[in-house]
């Protein structure tokens, strides 16, 4: 019998890096999660995106992962909660839709602070025993990193609103030994995680020991570079190390400074400095998340919280049991909102894959 006949071979085989280069990286469709870079050691993050640095073997891994090559919706969720998504499931399928509130809430922390709850009460129940988490320097430059410890989960607190490719500290919980690693992203890396996961390819990466992701609503995010030199310094006379927070709250874009007071504009205004990678995106929820938790929908200081994995679902009922959080009804006014935001982002997907010349991705 071949060696070919006997060992499963990767179907994709052969889809290097070049063809990566070519169909996702040079026209800017790459979303910069970190996926490739976290699992290949020939491809390091190099002039802000990911650049092959040793010999291509070809094997397909860097192909095969992407989010941005190939992505079948439908396929996912089938294999992920048993079936696909009604028309009406414009978040994505779910089994609970609350707001809730972290009861010792970070000052830092964004809206309800259930983010960092939750991954807090899931290392010190003992359902991970890490969390990749994204944190940030004095620039406010995003610094992905594994914590330990729920001191170390309070202190990424806060949403960063720039690009980050955190999915490398997944790589790096694993060459530590963990078992049990928690991730929390947007929806890009939210669903790079999954492919990981859930794509039925020979690669042996450590994917099993991936064991909750906690996914963050996401319409768009920008450039480090264009934002703060555009808009933080150019438009409000700011140095990032000057800013408190950042916040987007009834269609403003809001930078707090450290002095408390609040600079904004309208958020059609910003649209000079999202990151372009951000179009060929349809997920506004983390539909593919354990469980996911964003702003809209929730009234100030409060988070709205999807759980839709039993692992999700598990996760919170324990946080609220143990008095971590505090719940209460969604209303269905800011449910709505959520909804139509989901679907201006698929609207948007649909005419910036077709002006991007990316095909490859079914809702």
């Amino acid at each position: 019998m071949a060696a070919k006949e006997k060992y499963a071979e990767p179907t994709y085989l052969e889809c290097g890096f070049g063809e990566l280069e070519y169909k996702v990286i040079s026209p800017e469709a790459c979303c910069r999660c970190g996926t490739c870079e976290a699992f290949c050691p020939r491809i390091e993050h190099k002039e802000n995106k990911p650049t092959l640095v040793d010999y291509d073997p070809l094997c397909g891994l860097c192909f095969a992962y992407c989010p941005r090559t190939f992505l079948d919706m439908g396929e996912m969720e089938a294999k992920l909660f048993g079936r696909t998504r009604n028309a009406d499931e414009t978040l994505g399928i779910y089994k609970k839709a609350v707001s809730a509130q972290a009861q010792a809430r970070q000052e830092k922390a964004q809206d309800g602070g259930v983010a960092t709850a939750l991954l807090v009460q899931a290392l010190q129940s003992g359902m991970i025993d890490c969390a990749v988490v994204t944190g940030r320097d004095e620039e406010w430059r995003t610094v992905a990193s594994v914590a330990t410890t729920a001191e170390e989960i309070k202190a990424a607190a806060g949403t960063k609103y720039t690009i980050s490719n955190s999915v490398v500290a997944v790589k790096e919980a694993l060459d530590r030994g963990f078992q049990k690693i928690g991730f929390v992203g947007t929806p890009c890396q939210i669903q790079a995680l999954r492919k990981v996961q859930l794509l039925e390819e020979p690669y042996e990466l450590g994917q099993k020991k991936i064991a909750l992701l906690v996914g963050l609503f996401c319409m768009e995010n920008f450039e480090y570079d264009e934002l703060m030199q555009g808009l933080v310094k150019a438009k409000f006379g700011l140095d990032p190390k000057d800013v408190s927070r950042f916040e987007i709250k009834k269609g403003m874009f809001r930078v707090i400074d450290k002095n408390g007071a609040a600079h904004e504009v309208k958020i059609e205004e910003t649209d000079a400095f999202t990151f372009k990678g951000c179009g060929p995106c349809f997920d506004f929820a983390s539909e593919l998340a354990d469980v996911s938790v964003g702003s809209v929908g929730s009234g100030e200081g409060w988070s709205t919280v999807i759980t839709r994995t039993e692992a999700g679902d598990k996760l919170y009922a324990s946080a609220l049991a143990a008095g971590a959080m505090q719940e209460k009804a969604v209303s269905e006014k800011g449910l709505a909102l959520a909804k139509r935001l989901a679907v201006g982002k698929e609207q948007r997907f649909v005419s910036k894959s077709q002006e991007m010349n990316v095909s490859g991705i079914k809702r």
